[in-house]
């Protein structure tokens, strides 16, 4: 059963990840509002919903790891010919993957 408290909780970090990750790629690596910022931003939330609503039974390092891995591999591929590049588009999300689960579990207390 989804509690509604973590799910609120990680589309939240989620979200203020992506405005982070979406500032950052916008005035470190020189990267569109439209549609990369967007798409960061989109990507982030929906990870952290993801993250929120997920069942599988993992140690929560290796859950938020999982997930970032996962949502990764898209936004690496979208940012292929772009300033920031696959390698560093899918190292960061693998990080906010593993900063949201560490928020939601260890901080704010909301267990998977």
């Amino acid at each position: 059963m989804i509690k509604a408290s973590r799910l609120i909780t990680t589309a939240v970090l989620g979200l203020v990840f992506g405005v982070i990750c979406m500032l950052l790629s916008r005035y470190v690596y020189d990267v569109a509002f439209w549609p990369m910022g967007i798409a960061f931003l989109v990507n982030h939330t929906v990870l952290g919903i993801t993250i929120g609503a997920s069942a599988l039974k993992m140690n929560w390092a290796s859950h938020g790891v999982f997930w970032g891995i996962l949502f990764g591999a898209f936004t690496a591929i979208g940012s292929i010919d772009t300033a920031l590049g696959p390698w560093m588009a899918l190292g960061a999300v693998i990080v906010w993957g593993f900063l949201i689960e560490l928020l939601a579990t260890k901080v704010f207390k909301q267990p998977q």
